[in-house]
């Protein structure tokens, strides 16, 4: 349509609004592309790292029990290994009874999850348990476990778990691999469960000895990995 000016008789003519909605159109598809771009390019969700074929998640590798000794143990490694900073020993299987430390404390989380029998066997004196090791040891088993300062075995630290009868259980390997640098304490906790809930100490507990007997190594499931299994990895 078209109006007239009264007052100068001049004819004026309605914007046309062509300019503002090509404005308009190539403002949708920017959004549009825009979006296009982020569902093609953004990370993929993902589950949890894919374990080699010598370990094992922890997340969803493991039975509800197996999960439980794993959480009990997970703490445990990091009490023993400042106990063994501030005074260079070690947790012995009477004492964790004395500071209540699961899961070696006979509690009730230790009858509810098959009542673990545990044997520590300390660096130098990596021998294979006779099957017969309780969690509290008589005084003549711990006197024959005494510590030897020598150098066989892995300068390592193992609490063995063994005889669970949980339904599904395994057996389990806390390693706490001791070593000095400089004047420091370098002390590291990897742990590994055996599909035999009964099978005995390994002797050797070196990753590739370990691997060789049917040992696997437990991939703990901490808050990065969970991170990782909502966002991807990118």
């Amino acid at each position: 349509m078209t109006a007239n000016d009264s007052r100068g008789g001049r004819t004026v003519h309605p914007v046309s609004g062509r300019p503002e909605s090509l404005l308009l159109l190539l403002a949708v598809l920017a959004v549009v592309g825009s979006l296009a771009s982020y569902v093609l390019l953004r990370p993929q969700k993902s589950g949890p790292p894919t374990p080699l074929s010598w370990q094992v998640r922890s997340f969803d590798g493991l039975g509800p029990v197996d999960q439980a000794i794993h959480g009990a143990l997970l703490p445990a490694g990091e009490e023993i290994i400042w106990f063994n900073n501030d005074t260079g020993g070690w947790i012995t299987l009477e004492r964790a009874q004395a500071i209540l430390l699961p899961p070696f404390f006979r509690d009730a989380f230790w009858k509810t999850n098959g009542e673990v029998r545990w044997q520590l066997v300390l660096p130098g004196t990596h021998q294979a348990h006779d099957g017969k090791a309780d969690a509290i040891e008589p005084a003549e088993a711990a006197a024959a476990r005494k510590v030897t300062q020598g150098t066989q075995g892995t300068g390592a630290a193992v609490y063995h778990g063994f005889g669970g009868h949980a339904k599904g259980q395994r057996a389990y390997l806390l390693v706490i691999g001791h070593a000095h640098a400089g004047v420091m304490w370098a002390n590291q906790a990897t742990i590994w469960v055996h599909p035999d809930p009964n099978a005995p100490y390994p002797g050797i507990v070196k990753p590739e000895a370990l691997v060789g007997k049917g040992w696997r190594q437990v991939i703990p499931y901490d808050g990065a990995s969970e991170v990782e299994r909502v966002k991807g990895n990118s």
